[in-house]
């Protein structure tokens, strides 16, 4: 029978010695892609411009959604621009921790502080009128962008993304190796996870079409659909990945034992645990709301028999 020495994966791993096989202090290395970074500071900054230019709020955006927002940018760009990219690079476990951060914790973060409004209003002029404002009152466009952000589309999408390049042959390796193709698996995790996620959180001013019972619902599907993932990962007996049997190593574990790691990363934590907390605030807001609706039909009741004794009185 199969099993996953938890024991050896916990003893063999411990604290880096600092120094990569090549002869660099791993806490030096802070690989600054401008082709990540750029898109992360402008939208950091259209964000800050709009609060600016909204003095007359038609909703409450209150400071937290702000907080969460650049939190969310933060943690995507710290996983993409600090030394987890070098040891990413080594370990499959510190790839997968770098996943994680990206697609279950920046982006239902960024999406929490609400986005849109203040993107669109912190935009230049010349680019809110001449390019999104066109866009968005194309028909064909609203058309893709309403089957794309569809419920079951993109799940199917995060899930075919999520499996293709952890399981189709030599993505993995190519995309590690590569990276302008580890750039395009991190826009591809990053798309895909925003439209799942933008079904569950509902960012406003927009609003997602399920209720919160079929969020949880959907939570729970996904978080199956990605567990079997892990589970494969995890109690595969072969390491997956050729690049991780070539590349030098920084931390004192076997290839399978890292292997196995990273598979517990996706299954269990953050995975598994960021969809259950998820799964716990929509319940509590759909209980809240539950109880808030029951309280008006038993108020306005109330009214109804009040009215109707002062009638016959």
């Amino acid at each position: 029978m199969l099993t996953v020495n938890l024991a050896r994966v916990t003893t063999e791993t411990r604290l880096p010695d600092h120094v990569l096989p090549d002869g660099r202090n791993i806490w030096t290395i802070w690989p600054l892609d401008p082709i990540i970074l750029i898109p992360l500071a402008l939208i950091a900054v259209f964000y800050a411009a709009g609060l600016g230019r909204w003095p007359d709020r038609s909703r409450e955006h209150p400071w937290w959604r702000t907080a969460l927002f650049y939190t969310g940018l933060a943690i995507t760009a710290l996983s993409v621009a600090s030394p987890l990219h070098a040891l990413a690079e080594r370990h499959f476990s510190m790839h997968m921790v770098q996943h994680m951060l990206i697609i279950m914790a920046g982006v239902p973060l960024t999406l929490l502080g609400a986005p849109t409004t203040p993107v669109l209003r912190g935009m230049p002029r010349w680019l809110r009128h001449g390019l999104v404002r066109p866009l968005s009152g194309d028909p064909a466009v609203r058309a893709a962008f309403r089957g794309l952000l569809h419920p079951m589309t993109a799940l199917v999408l995060f899930s075919v993304v999520l499996w293709g390049w952890h399981l189709a042959p030599g993505w993995y390796d190519a995309a590690t190796a590569d990276e302008t193709l580890h750039a395009v698996q991190h826009f591809s995790f990053t798309l895909t996870s925003t439209l799942f996620w933008w079904n569950v959180i509902s960012p406003a001013p927009l609003h997602a079409s399920m209720s919160y019972l079929l969020r949880m619902v959907y939570l729970v599907v996904q978080g199956t659909v990605q567990s079997i993932l892990a589970a494969f990962i995890t109690m595969n007996p072969e390491p997956l990945y050729d690049y991780y049997v070539r590349v030098d190593k920084v931390f004192p574990i076997s290839v399978l034992n890292d292997q196995q790691l990273g598979g517990l990363i996706m299954w269990i934590a953050p995975g598994s645990l960021i969809n259950l907390a998820a799964i716990g605030v929509l319940f509590a807001i759909w209980f809240a709301e539950s109880e808030r609706r029951q309280q008006a039909i038993e108020t306005a009741d109330g009214c109804l028999d009040c009215g109707r004794s002062r009638a016959e009185g």
